[in-house]
Order: structure tokens, then sequence, then C-alpha cells
């Protein structure tokens, strides 16, 4: 028998708010980039698959994930009395996987959904962090950040983090740049179509040949998911108990966000270089499969929309 759930409580200070959440004007710039199958996998093995079953397991899909950096100018929840507290401002850079929920059946193996889960996320502020990593699941981190302000000057994005460069007794913590993005001249024209449509096509295009056999069309639907009407999201939610080693809450969780509105979209041309650091903290290439050093991205876009964030639901344990 299940136990009775305890009424959470919003104790005066407390940061965590009620879904669903508004988001209005959140500009976001996306590149997607190389990286590695088994990684990936493993990282998701670690993390959603600790909670798999017989019937329901999660796989990678293609051997590329999503770097976004996103700025959202006005978040607020939609739930009174957290709707009357006020706003705040967000940024928020995030690598997301692509993931299929697989269902076992019969010696078969059917495509259930597909997800985003984002992996790991950096945010900059202590709203953003302890609301996302206690409400949703988000595996959150504080940072400082550079974006554009507008689409007039695209050559500088950075993420920096306090973490450890390398692992020593003698290590003290400190902020260390993880990665960066910048935009070199562009080597010929292109016809840049700001057409959703094409969008979707572009990425898709992308995934083909995916051990997984995943069909064309349902990629085209994961994909144009992520910008109208609905992306669905994928996290593993989870707290420690007091010693750090057992888990006293797990769960495989989803939390769609619903987009209300898309003021502008824009493929960017294709002359992005990222470069990678390496940092023990966050090593992105052991969590990954990300390569270090200078690498070109691929599909650059922008998009600009109002988007509300849902209540996450339990998928698993059931």
């Amino acid at each position: 028998m299940m136990a009775n759930k305890q009424h959470y409580r919003h104790f005066l200070s407390n940061p965590v708010a009620k879904p669903p959440c508004r988001m209005l004007n959140a500009n976001m710039y996306g590149f997607f980039v190389d990286a590695n199958t088994d990684k990936m996998q493993g990282y998701i093995d670690d993390t959603l698959n600790t909670l798999s079953t017989t019937v329901t397991s999660f796989r990678v899909l293609g051997h590329y994930c999503l770097l976004t950096f996103t700025d959202i100018e006005k978040i607020s929840s939609l739930t009174p009395p957290f709707s009357e507290q006020g706003w705040m401002q967000e940024t928020d850079i995030i690598i997301w996987l692509p993931v299929a929920e697989i269902e076992h059946q019969a010696g078969e193996n059917d495509i259930n959904h597909l997800y985003w889960y984002p992996a790991f996320i950096a945010v900059n502020n202590i709203y953003a962090l302890i609301n996302g990593r206690e409400v949703w699941g988000y595996n959150k981190y504080l940072c400082d950040y550079e974006m554009p302000s507008n689409m007039a000057d695209l050559s500088r994005f950075s993420l920096s983090l306090q973490c450890f460069k390398h692992f020593s007794p003698d290590t003290k913590l400190s902020h260390h740049q993880l990665l960066s993005i910048s935009q070199a001249p562009a080597a010929k024209d292109e016809n840049l179509l700001d057409n959703i449509e094409e969008f979707g096509n572009k990425v898709a295009r992308l995934f083909r040949g995916d051990p997984i056999g995943i069909d064309f069309s349902l990629i085209k639907q994961l994909l144009n998911g992520f910008i109208h009407p609905q992306m669905d999201q994928i996290l593993f939610k989870q707290f420690p108990d007091g010693e750090a080693d057992k888990a006293v809450h797990q769960a495989v969780v989803h939390s769609p966000s619903e987009i209300k509105k898309i003021h502008a979209f824009k493929l960017l041309r294709n002359n992005f270089q990222l470069d990678v650091k390496q940092l023990a903290s966050f090593p992105l290439f052991d969590m990954f499969g990300i390569a270090l050093g200078l690498q070109e991205v691929h599909i650059p876009f922008y998009i600009n929309m109002d988007f509300d964030q849902l209540g996450a639901t339990q998928l698993l344990p059931k």
C-alpha cells in the first residue's frame, strides 16, 4: 500500500512556486553538436534507465545532442498566490538529448514516445535553480554566461561555472569557462529560409539511419515539437538521504512545454564554432561524448517564443 503523501510546506522565503509557469519572450539560440551514442546512452542508463522495467526502457536517438542558449525576459507562476508575488528573468544554457521510450512486449521493441531530455542545465539565478531542481528535477547549476542581446551581433556565446578544473586535495573552487561559441566569417552565401517546416526537415535528416530505426516522420514530429505546439521533456528527479548514499526519492517524470506563440524564427548561417574545455567537474566528453576543442556545429537557429512550462507527472515507477 502506498503511504499517504504529506502536503508540501511552502514556508516563508521559499522560492519554490507552483507550476504551470508562463515564459514570455524566450530568445533561444540552438546548435546541434556531434556527440557519441554510447556515451549518451551511458548517461541515460545511469539516470532514466535506473528505473526501467521489463516493459519500458529508454534509448538515445542518433549521435547528436542540442545545445541551447535561452534568455527568457519574464517568468512567473500562473497559480495563485504565487502568480501575485512577482516575476523574474532567467537565462538557461541546456544540453538536450533526444530520447526514445521503448516498449518491450512479446519479443518486440516498439517506440512508445519520443522526448527531449535536458540532461545538463546552467542558469543565472538561485530562484530558477531551486525551483527547477525541487519541483521538476532539472539538473541545474549556477553560471556566468555571455550571449547576444540582439540578432545584429551573434559573435559570442560562453558558459562559465564555479567548479574544479582538476580534482586534487589542494584544488580550490573557482570560476572556469566550460564552452564558448564564436562566429567566423561566412564562407559563402546561404539561402536561409525562415521556415519552420524546412527546419524540421533539415534536422530530421541529421538523425536518419539511426540504429533504432525510427521512422523519418516520427523524427520530424520530435523536432517540430521543439517549437510547435508542444515539446515533451523527460527528466530524472531524485533526492539523496543524509549520507548522500541512498535516494529518498527517484522518479522518471514528464513535463510538457506548451508553445503559446512564436514571435520570430530564423535559420542562422552555418559558420559557428564550438570550443569545449576540459573541466573535471563537468567532463562533457565523458558525459555525452562531446569532443574537446574547436568543432563545427550544425543547423544553428534562433527562435523567439512564449510558452508555458507545465508541472511534472510521474512516468516511473508506476
